[in-house]
């Protein structure tokens, strides 16, 4: 079978204009055509209008086109963008040659990072402009953050590494001590020279590590990372990682992001608010409808959906048929048939029902309640004086708690920290480390993989160690003594009115929800690959998933429009 024949002589000279090289409808021409329309110096973009004098710089449009060409085709990093400026046909013609380096195009990215959500708003309000949209589905998903977990610390984490070199300090001066007597090798390897600075380095990283602890205290941190101070440690499909918790809003008819919000947020509680915040303003006196798992189950959250305008359809948890809300009474006039938020929220305090949720809120009523007051404030009675005592109270059989250090100190001599807060307002422990080297764990704790979870509320000082055993591990039973306690808070109850809510989300609607935000969600991370965000700190991480939305919208678009059409959309202004 012959070959194909080739089409062109490398060596033959041709006459032809770059234009005719660029497919008509590449998306290379819609970024183009986008951004030329576009007035970037009202969105805030530095060197937006050209300077009289002075050294030449490169055109903002070029830049911003090529990023955004970079993000929709997986280019992210600067030295690939650069590369592509020399060897891309589309990005050679989307730079009219240019051939910027890699540390200009990535100051551009750094400098403008705030200007890049305007972009992906205003390209997101020209492509669905006259679009017939349905509900807003919002999930979150986490993304990794440009800092390794050996670069992320938290309490437990450096308690365990503290104690780890303290006692290697202490082996490496007792061998010292030895060399110094027999004036010999410390362990018949090591010389004291290179015990000595083995000691040296031991004692370097653990005073770091105490700084960072005493920062953490300082503070009221539960973490801390060292390359990215925005990130948190969040557990993810492949265990824990540092990462941010992006939170998107998207169309359940169209598929296009509507908007997004970055949070380090460990879960989704209590953040559909703030994620429709923005699309309700656009939406102004329009009732809209927001779709979400089980993960978003707040009723505080839900309830200030409500004040909003937003109906929040949150799945319902297994043999629950409606949400019972409940939210202060205040007796103030209001017009029920209004949309406008300021009524609909009157409305709600005042035990009525609004006509635009009569549909979802199937019961309203206003309640007489008893609620708790606090008089006095709680002033706790310290009963010891140093941490040293509370860690010799610890080992008669206690667990203690710091409260100026927020943490317990348990008989096993290991300190548990502050793990959570629970809806009742009490103190969550625990120490995963410690309890995997305990010797008492099997008297504390049961269960493979287990560790022990203690709670206290803000008058408890003490608590029993019902297991304890006095005389070891497997000693007779425990001490006699009772636990100490704290000075408690005064308090009274005080009858007050209430409006008890009962909302049914729409069961039909959750249908819609299924997929919807899974597909950018899956379009992006296919664009990272195994990687992560290139910037560090949350503004500007926020900035660089402008990025990635847009180039997610002009996808959909691409599949959505005609290029004619497409074209025409992105060169008008939104309305």
């Amino acid at each position: 079978m012959p070959y194909i024949k080739k089409k062109i002589d490398r060596n033959q000279v041709m006459i032809t204009s770059f234009d005719s090289l660029v497919e008509p409808e590449s998306i290379a021409r819609i970024i183009d055509f986008f951004v030329d329309h576009v007035d970037l110096m009202k969105m805030g973009f530095q060197r937006a209008e050209a300077n009289a004098g002075g050294r030449g710089c490169y055109p903002p449009s070029n830049l911003m086109k090529l990023y955004l060409y970079g993000y929709r085709r997986g280019i992210r990093s600067s030295r690939k963008l650069e590369a592509a400026c020399k060897t891309n046909l589309e990005v050679i013609w989307l730079m009219d040659g240019l051939q910027p380096d890699f540390r200009t195009i990535s100051d551009f990215r750094k400098d403008n990072i705030a200007c890049m959500k305007k972009v992906f708003k205003e390209f997101t309000k020209r492509i669905s402009v006259d679009l017939d949209t349905g509900y807003v589905s919002i999930d979150g998903s986490k993304f990794k953050a440009w800092n390794s977990k050996d670069r992320n610390f938290t309490a437990m984490k450096l308690d365990d590494r503290i104690k780890w070199l303290e006692d290697h300090t202490e082996e490496y001066l007792r061998q010292i001590e030895i060399a110094d007597e027999n004036e010999e090798t410390g362990n018949g390897s090591l010389t004291k020279e290179e015990l000595e600075k083995k000691l040296e380095e031991a004692q370097k990283r653990l005073d770091q590590y105490k700084f960072y602890r005493d920062l953490m205290i300082k503070h009221n941190l539960t973490q801390i990372s060292l390359t990215d101070p925005d990130c948190r440690l969040m557990k993810n499909k492949n265990g824990m990682d540092t990462a941010y918790n992006v939170q998107t809003a998207v169309d359940t008819e169209t598929h296009l992001m509507m908007d997004y919000q970055m949070t380090n947020r460990n879960t989704d509680h209590g953040l559909m608010a703030s994620t429709m915040e923005e699309i309700k303003k656009g939406a102004g006196d329009e009732i809209i409808e927001a779709l979400a798992d089980k993960g978003y189950q707040q009723p505080e959250d839900m309830i200030e959906c409500l004040e909003k305008g937003i109906i929040p359809n949150v799945i319902l948890p297994d043999g629950q048929e409606t949400y019972e809300l409940e939210i202060e009474y205040e007796e103030k006039g209001c017009d029920k048939s209004s949309k406008s938020t300021e009524e609909i929220k009157k409305c709600l305090h005042n035990g009525i029902v609004p006509d635009v949720y009569e549909e979802v809120i199937e019961k309203i009523e206003v309640v007489e309640t008893k609620k708790k007051v606090v008089d006095e404030p709680a002033e706790m009675a310290e009963p010891y004086a140093t941490e040293e005592e509370m860690k010799e109270r610890a080992g008669e059989g206690f667990y203690v708690r710091d409260p100026e250090r927020d943490k317990v100190h348990c008989p096993g001599g290991a300190v548990l920290r502050h793990k959570s807060v629970k809806k009742n307002g009490d103190t969550r422990y625990a120490n995963k480390t410690a309890c995997r080297k305990c010797p008492y764990r099997n008297q504390c704790i049961s269960g493979k993989g287990q560790w022990k979870e203690i709670d206290f509320n803000k008058d408890t000082l003490e608590k029993k160690a019902a297991w304890w055993n006095p005389e070891g591990p497997e000693g007779p039973e425990g001490p006699g003594k009772e636990p100490k306690k704290g000075k408690k808070e005064k308090w009274h109850f005080e009858k007050k009115k209430v409006v008890r809510i009962k909302f049914r989300p729409g069961r039909e609607k959750m249908e819609l929800r299924k997929c919807t935000s899974e597909h950018p969600f899956g379009t992006i991370k296919r664009a990272m690959g195994a990687s992560y965000f290139l910037l560090k700190g949350k503004r500007k991480v926020d900035g660089e998933f402008a990025l990635f939305a847009t180039g997610y919208n002009l996808s959909r678009a691409e599949n959505m429009f005609r290029f004619e059409e497409l074209m025409e959309k992105v060169g008008r202004e939104a309305a």
